[in-house]
């Protein structure tokens, strides 16, 4: 569109530019879509690599995850392993300790120590043993009745508490009637299976739990004899039995200091009441037991070893001590 000028020519207005006039020219069209679709590559790039990234993240988890697994698998297998291997060794050791008792000196079982040790060495491991036998211990089962008491008053009865206990425990075992060989009669004998362990003497009526747990210590169930080893002895259970001579308990105290020797106080045992020189045929036995990867562990087993039985030993009670446990 033209302008009059004043003189009367007419003037072509100067064209405008394309932006000018609002609108894109062909070739910025071309240019700014490159740049747009250069910026939503690049967007797409990133969040492709921080996918790829948080994958790795994710497998390199699932990897750590998978090793602690495996490695806690590996470690239970192995103590498994260890543990099976531990129990095959503590089994040698048990044949060891009825081969010691049962290869004892010339005179007899009899004439064994109360106390043993030896130990047993295989392939698979070593066991240290250490055996006492359960003569010095009260059978609750078979022991006279002072020395029940005395169990109760040193695992901290009162007098008249460790009175109406020892009662009680006598009347559970009480007798039975039996037949006689070669006799058509019956007489009365006493149950020797009254108790089966020890740990039976919390169902004794009025027995504190605290008070039967106290006297596994001192007792046994598998011994069969009336008197216990009185030398042996704890000095708390020796000054705990009533009818105990004093100058009985002052021997043992001067054996026990070296002013005594063990021939000369077993002389003067020999005709105390409670005291007994018997063996008991059942033996307690501790068997320590290391493998060669340094494993351990520790076991003990109650056994019978007698000569006159067809097999080497045979096990009463048996188990790994991990809290101070003993077995009954």
């Amino acid at each position: 569109m033209g302008m009059v000028s004043p003189a009367g020519l007419t003037m072509n207005e100067p064209p405008r530019s394309h932006f000018e006039a609002g609108t894109a020219t062909p070739g910025g069209r071309q240019a700014g879509g490159r740049q747009a679709g250069g910026i939503r590559a690049a967007r797409s790039r990133g969040a492709i690599l921080v996918g790829v990234l948080w994958v790795l993240v994710f497998l390199a988890f699932l990897a750590v995850v998978l090793r602690l697994h495996m490695t806690g698998v590996v470690a239970s297998v192995r103590v498994t392993e260890d543990k099976a291997a531990a129990r095959i060794v503590a089994d040698a050791g048990l044949a060891r300790a009825a081969a010691l008792v049962l290869a004892g000196p010339e005179g007899g079982i009899g004439e064994l120590l109360d106390q043993l040790q030896g130990s047993v060495e295989t392939s698979t491991g070593r066991a240290s043993l250490y055996m006492t036998n359960e003569a010095l211990r009260v059978d609750v089962n078979t022991a006279d009745e002072a020395l029940v008491v005395g169990v109760l008053r040193a695992s901290g009865a009162t007098p008249a508490q460790a009175a109406a206990l020892a009662s009680r425990i006598f009347e559970r075992r009480g007798t039975q009637e039996v037949e006689e060989d070669g006799a058509p009669g019956r007489s009365l004998a006493q149950r020797a299976d009254a108790f089966q362990s020890v740990a039976e003497l919390a169902l004794v009526e009025g027995m504190p739990a605290e008070l039967a747990l106290a006297m596994e210590r001192f007792s046994t169930v598998s011994s069969g004899l009336p008197g216990v080893r009185l030398h042996a002895l704890d000095l708390g259970l020796l000054n705990a039995i009533p009818g105990i001579p004093a100058p009985v308990v002052a021997a043992i105290e001067a054996s026990r200091a070296g002013r005594l020797s063990r021939d000369e106080l077993l002389a003067l045992l020999a005709s105390v009441e409670y005291h007994t020189s018997e063996k008991a045929i059942s033996w307690r036995v501790r068997m320590e037991v290391e493998l060669p990867s340094g494993y351990r562990e520790t076991y003990e087993a109650l056994v019978t070893i007698s000569p006159e039985d067809d097999v080497a030993y045979r096990v009463i009670d048996w188990r790994r001590i991990a809290d101070g446990s003993v077995a009954q």
